[in-house]
């Protein structure tokens, strides 16, 4: 694989779309390209811009304080660009990219109002996906892929900390740590659901054990009311067809005297009508008597008279009846809490007269205290008085209506006691009377006698008809009580009648005995079987996720051991290597001399600095506290290996510190140190820029030997001033920058000017 073409438009200073093309392989080596150009032309932008393709985000290394400096700002006769765009084209035959496209375009777009994108030939990607392509390829926008100005130096320069870094990418482990950061990422987003997961579940737990009490009381209570329904039901059952039994006996009784009362009434009317003619018959004969005939007619008007109190009377004892039933309201029990509130106040009032009792010193204090205790023996009588069902017979009636009654009835004994005299009236007169009206005077006899029969039969109908309605009114109050009882098992009672007539006073006491424990227990909401259901699920649906997810902690921690230990392995046989190379390239630019590449341990960075340092000592004091504060849900793995050190020792010096190196030996050393790297772990293209800036005649012409050494293992695009290194190159370009301030490129194949071969490989 090798980088094949550049693009660039709207980058910094290349306004114009532009595009480099980078020749591939030729023969045993690949193939050099050099670009040259004077200070300020731009050259440095082409590094920068492939760096910022491969997804650089550093603004630093950029050379820019805001993304937006990467547009080109405009110039005096050019205005500036909306969008900066950078495309890099790769052969990919070798399928070094794990991707099944033979040529991949890399494309990094960034507009002036801030959306930026990332494309894979022409398809938008993550950022992610594309460092991991890159990192697998041994390409990415840390390795030494781009080495830009004064990047040699800074490896020489920076801290053990930040060296790790670099050789890291220069191992080749790079694509093993992507991996092993997702996995960390990934076992700390775990963690992190693990730990809320687990807060969830101990914020649920306490409530499902409430839940859990409550449902079982639910269940208990709900045994005590199949229990207590199936009581109400025999109970109100018995009631309610011992009642309906009595109306069907006593209805038959007021319908059979009803008939009787009929042919009373008609008998008595027929009677009167015999009677009214006799009596015409005798007046047309001018026989009647003045004496007797106002006595019928008053004995007539009384009877009526009596008849009319008796139907007063019967009015209002059946409303006398009916609200003596009335009365007899449904009984309900005092609640647990108020029989509870009461016996508190009573043991209270006793308290306080014994306390009393005790400290009394007169009578009259006696006096009062026995007034105190009559006081609470009433209430205490009132209570027991409310905790027994009232008997149906102590509803007392309205006293109005008892002496309308009492009116009523004097005033028929009066009225019965008149009827009587006139009865002995008419019976002295009739005895006078001449023995041709002995026939009417029978007749009235006969009369008087079905009216007293007809009042008599009246008078049980009467009181059929008032224990009827007595009994149809009780039955309007049992079927209410049922009502509001039973609800909507209401109808069960009256539409099937029991197979077993039971005792009702022996039901009514454990019907009260089982409403007092539903007491006890409480009302409970019915919803909480479902909440606690619903509860219960979720709790179970957390726990198998905590399951879960610590199955998944454990897998993944596996993972990132298993990739530790490639990584181990991989990074010690490479440095090995990278250190065997170092000292070769060294020896070759140094002529001699020695160099050395260490691994620090955080062991070695105390012993070396003595004392650790104030930020650190405090960072790791926090750390440890918080470490004792909370046990971590994970055991996250750090490398022991925490930094590299660089050896360094030219000819004919004893010298090991790089800070006492001259500015041209760090040079040649740091240039030692990316040929060896690139030696070990060839990256497919390497861009360096002005690498060689810093160095002599002498050393630019080891320098171009290493370059075209390491050309067999590489691509090289390099950025240079310098002779040497260009006569390496294949293909040369030019930047220059006119008046506009816009870049250009000029390109030269150098095989064109000196001929196949040319005079750089001669």
């Amino acid at each position: 694989m090798y980088l094949a073409k550049l693009e660039i438009q709207g980058f910094k200073t290349f306004a114009t779309k532009t595009t480099l093309v980078f020749p591939g392989a030729k023969g045993f080596r690949h193939a050099v390209t050099t670009i040259v150009g004077p200070n300020g032309s731009g050259k440095s932008n082409l590094a920068d811009a492939i760096r910022w393709a491969l997804g650089e985000q550093s603004l630093k290394l950029l050379r820019g304080k805001q993304s937006e400096d990467v547009i080109f700002s405009g110039s005096v006769g050019k205005a500036r660009s909306g969008f900066a765009e950078v495309s890099l084209t790769f052969d990919n035959s070798d399928h070094t990219m794990p991707v099944d496209f033979t040529e991949v375009v890399i494309t990094r777009k960034l507009f002036r109002d801030g959306d930026s994108e990332y494309l894979i030939n022409g398809a938008a990607s993550r950022l992610t996906d594309i460092r991991l392509m890159l990192a697998e390829a041994n390409v990415g926008q840390q390795s030494y892929s781009v080495i830009g100005q004064g990047m040699v130096d800074h490896i020489l320069v920076a801290t053990p900390e930040e060296r790790k870094a670099f050789f890291d990418d220069a191992m080749g482990v790079k694509p093993l740590q992507i991996k092993r950061h997702e996995a960390i990422l990934k076992l700390r987003r775990t963690a992190e659901n693990l730990s809320e997961v687990k807060m969830l579940l101990q914020e649920i737990e306490p409530r499902l054990k409430s839940l859990k009490r409550q449902a079982s009381r639910l269940e208990k209570r709900g045994a005590l009311e199949i229990e207590i329904k199936d009581l109400r039901r025999r109970y109100y059952g018995n009631l309610w067809w011992n009642l309906h039994d009595q109306i069907i006996i006593v209805r038959e009784k007021q319908e059979k005297s009803e008939t009787v009362v009929a042919r009373a009434i008609e008998r008595v009317k027929n009677l009167e009508e015999k009677v009214s003619a006799k009596e015409i018959e005798e007046n047309a004969k001018e026989k009647t008597d003045d004496g007797l005939a106002p006595l019928q007619k008053e004995y007539q008007e009384t009877q009526r008279e009596r008849s009319k109190l008796r139907d007063e009377e019967f009015s209002v004892e059946r409303q006398i009846e009916l609200t003596k039933v009335k009365a007899e309201t449904t009984w309900a029990p005092l609640s647990l809490s108020k029989i509870i509130e009461e016996v508190e106040l009573i043991s209270t009032s006793q308290k306080n007269i014994v306390v009393s009792l005790r400290s009394v010193t007169s009578l009259e204090e006696v006096k009062k205290l026995a007034d105190e205790a009559e006081i609470m023996f009433d209430r205490s009588a009132k209570l027991v008085g409310r905790l027994q069902k009232p008997i149906p017979t102590e509803a007392k009636p309205d006293p109005i209506l008892l002496a309308k009654r009492d009116e009523i009835h004097e005033a028929r004994v009066k009225v019965e006691t008149k009827l009587t005299e006139l009865e002995k009236a008419i019976s002295a007169s009739a005895s006078q009377e001449k023995t041709d009206r002995t026939e009417l005077f029978a007749m009235h006899r006969e009369l008087r006698q079905a009216e007293e029969e007809r009042h008599r039969i009246e008078a049980n109908w009467h009181e059929a008809q008032i224990e009827l309605a007595r009994l149809e009114e009780r039955e309007k109050n049992l079927d209410r009580e049922i009502q509001e009882e039973m609800g909507e098992d209401a109808l069960t009672p009256k539409a099937n009648r029991p197979a077993i007539t039971e005792n009702v006073e022996t039901l009514y006491p454990e019907i009260q005995r089982l409403r007092y424990q539903l007491e006890l227990i409480g009302g409970i909401d019915p919803e909480t079987i479902k909440e606690y259901q619903e509860t219960e699920l979720r709790f179970t649906f957390l726990s198998e996720q905590v399951d879960d997810l610590e199955r998944a902690v454990r897998d993944t921690e596996k993972v990132i051991d298993e990739l530790d230990d490639k990584i181990k392995d991989q990074s010690d046989e490479a440095f090995k290597k990278i250190n065997r190379e170092f000292e070769h390239f060294f020896k070759i630019l140094f002529g001699g001399g020695s160099c050395e590449l260490v691994k620090l341990t955080v062991e070695d960075l105390k012993t070396e600095e003595g004392d650790v340092a104030l930020d650190r000592s405090m960072t790791e004091t926090a750390e440890t506290e918080q470490a004792k504060e909370e046990k971590p849900i994970f055991n996250e793995k750090k490398d022991r290996v925490i930094g590299v050190d660089i050896y360094a020792t030219p000819p004919g010096k004893k010298l090991k510190s790089l800070n006492l190196l001259s500015g041209g030996e760090r040079a040649l050393t740091s240039i030692a140190l990316v040929s060896a790297i690139m030696a070990t772990n060839p990256a497919p293209f390497v861009v360096l820029d002005e690498v060689d800036a810093a160095l002599d005649e002498a050393n630019t012409v080891r320098f171009a030997s290493i370059l075209d050494e390491l050309a067999k293992l590489t691509q090289f695009i390099v950025i240079t001033h310098n002779r040497a290194t260009m006569e390496k190159a294949d293909v040369l370009y030019g930047v220059t920058m006119g008046e506009e301030g816009i870049s250009k490129v000029l390109s030269v194949h150098l095989k064109n000017v000196f001929g196949e071969g040319g005079s750089a490989r001669r």
